[in-house]
């Protein structure tokens, strides 16, 4: 065992940190070094000391002094050092290095063997999980530390997009919702849509945010592209869909062309956003159909036709067919919708509870596209701002490959906007429970993954494969998290960190709670008619 060296100011187990902190302890020398880690050997008095193996757990983290540059790890794992039942072996991965005052992840400047390696001060805790930047966000406090803040960068979280996994009941809406209210008392003017399949959160942003179903969600048939019209009237891996779908460009087309001298267009196509009138739209059918001599010819025009038919008279369809949405209410819808202006309520909650199961995700892709598509097309104009999309329930939306796949339309909007958002403005997030079932290709654009606690391995497998390579030691934690815990990794983090989530008072967190079942039975109902009656009058009306 080497012998300990001595440093000017402290005697020879201590060593002073470089912004002039209190002195650290030491708790051994380097061992071994790799390009991710390396091993200490602790020796037998350092180890059998009470002052010093308070700083040898696990999930502890060690200071490296290396020139004018300190290198920063966590203990991954402890064993008994080889001939000696009272010396130890700590392995340690890498979490960055503070060079000039600053914290960066990555190492340049290795430490070699013998290298002294000294506990983390509160001050080093500090200057890894809280950093003083202007944009930064505190979600909570650094597990395991004296209450040391811990925070996001918010420039990173949105720019590089952000996931929030967990196994169901684990907090993850709650920790949705803190985000926000931390991120909107920072940035007061952002603008923020959360696609909500439940109707969580419109209690969580009453105060600051507008809340928008489908008795007052006004989205016009005429704003689906090609695609989404395909997916709605068409369906995917039916019989004579490649007849039906020439019939419906052609006639879409057409109908389109009949309202566009109203706009001035030089250029005008199937996608164009303009109004047509489903009346033009069957007209053309009619038209079309009228030219053939052969009644096996018929049933595309005729199956088609039904389609349009049936969604016009069938009354859970009227946010987007009621005749009144021919009209021109981009602009209305556009402004609603992404918050222009923001008048103190930078959030606007969509409760898709409503929409017909048949239809979600062809609305879903709708109101993705629109985001982008606003954002794209408005990048060139000076007041251009930033969009946060967050959408509840990803996995059913953006599927990974090989699962059933009722629609494409949903998941080609979203991944559009998790490969080129960046681009425009278009942040987004992500929220599933089970993020093996998530498109991978959507999940590793991601920048920050915030995941709560796991118990099925193979969500487990599939979300360590999306963490960077210094998160793997945190990982094991996953099925022992508690409520309100997670690990963050990634851009909006300067390393890997377990948090202790920060309570929200209960105005602001989201209609999640589970029913007790324990409680309940213990009364019986007072109100039994009243119950069943309102019950099945608002099952009636579709008012939950």
């Amino acid at each position: 065992m080497p012998s300990l060296p001595s440093y000017e100011g402290g005697p020879a187990d201590y060593a002073p940190d470089l912004s002039g902190g209190r002195l650290s302890q030491l708790i051994g020398h380097v061992a071994t070094v790799s390009a991710l880690a390396l091993t200490i050997v602790v020796s037998p008095e350092l180890a059998n000391n009470d002052e010093t193996a308070a700083f040898m757990r696990l999930g502890a983290i060690v200071r490296v002094p290396v020139g004018s540059t300190v290198i920063y790890g966590t203990i991954r794992k402890a064993e008994t050092a080889p001939g000696t039942a009272q010396g130890l072996v700590l392995t340690v991965d890498f979490l960055g290095e503070q060079r000039d005052g600053t914290f960066s992840r990555g190492v340049r400047d290795f430490p070699r063997p013998d290298n002294p390696v000294f506990a983390a001060t509160p001050r080093d805790s500090e200057a890894i999980y809280a950093p003083s930047a202007a944009d930064t966000v505190r979600i909570g406090t650094v597990f395991g530390t004296n209450g040391i803040a811990a925070a996001l960068s918010a420039e990173p979280l949105l720019s590089r997009h952000f996931a929030v996994l967990g196994s169901t009941g684990t907090g993850k809406s709650s920790t949705v919702a803190l985000m926000i209210h931390r991120l909107v008392e920072r940035c007061p003017n952002g603008h923020i849509v959360i696609l909500d399949p439940h109707n969580e959160y419109a209690r969580a942003f009453s105060q600051n945010g507008i809340h928008i179903t489908t008795a007052d969600l006004k989205l016009p048939y005429w704003l689906m592209n090609f695609e989404e019209h395909v997916e709605l009237l068409i369906g995917r891996n039916t019989d004579g869909r490649e007849a039906e779908i020439d019939i419906l460009k052609r006639c879409l087309l057409g109908a389109r062309k009949r309202a566009g001298p109203t706009y001035s267009l030089s250029r005008l196509t199937v996608d164009t956003p303009i109004p047509y009138k489903l009346t033009d739209l069957l007209q053309m059918i009619d038209d079309d159909l009228g030219r053939l001599d052969k009644a096996e010819q018929t049933r595309p025009f005729l199956r088609l036709r039904n389609k349009i038919e049936e969604l016009r008279a069938d009354q859970r369809y009227g946010f987007m067919f009621s005749g009144m949405l021919m009209q021109d209410t981009l602009t209305d819808l556009v402004s609603r919708l992404m918050r222009f202006p923001v008048n103190g309520k930078p959030v606007s909650t969509l409760d898709l509870s409503g929409v017909p199961s048949d239809i979600v995700d062809v609305v879903v892709s709708l109101l993705s596209r629109l985001v982008f598509d606003f954002a794209m097309w408005s990048r060139r104009h000076k007041g251009a701002t930033p969009i946060l999309l967050v959408c509840e329930e990803a996995h059913r939306y953006v599927p990974r490959e090989g699962l059933n796949i009722r629609t494409q339309a949903a998941r080609k909007s979203l991944e559009r906007i998790a490969k080129e958002g960046r681009k425009y403005g278009v942040a987004l997030g992500l929220v599933s429970q089970r993020p093996s079932d998530l498109s991978e290709a959507v999940l590793s654009q991601c920048g920050t993954i915030l995941s709560m606690r796991m118990n099925n391995e193979r969500d487990r497998a599939y979300v360590a494969s999306s963490m960077p390579e210094g998160a793997h030691s945190f990982l094991e934690a996953l099925p022992s998290l508690q409520n309100r815990e997670c690990l963050v990794a990634g851009e909006g983090v300067g390393c890997p960190v377990r948090v202790e989530l920060d309570f929200l008072e209960p105005e602001r967190r989201p209609a999640s709670d589970d029913p007790c079942f324990t409680n309940g039975w213990r009364q019986d109902i007072d109100c039994l008619e009243e119950l069943v009656n309102d019950t099945i009058m608002n099952w009636r009306k579709g008012v939950r």
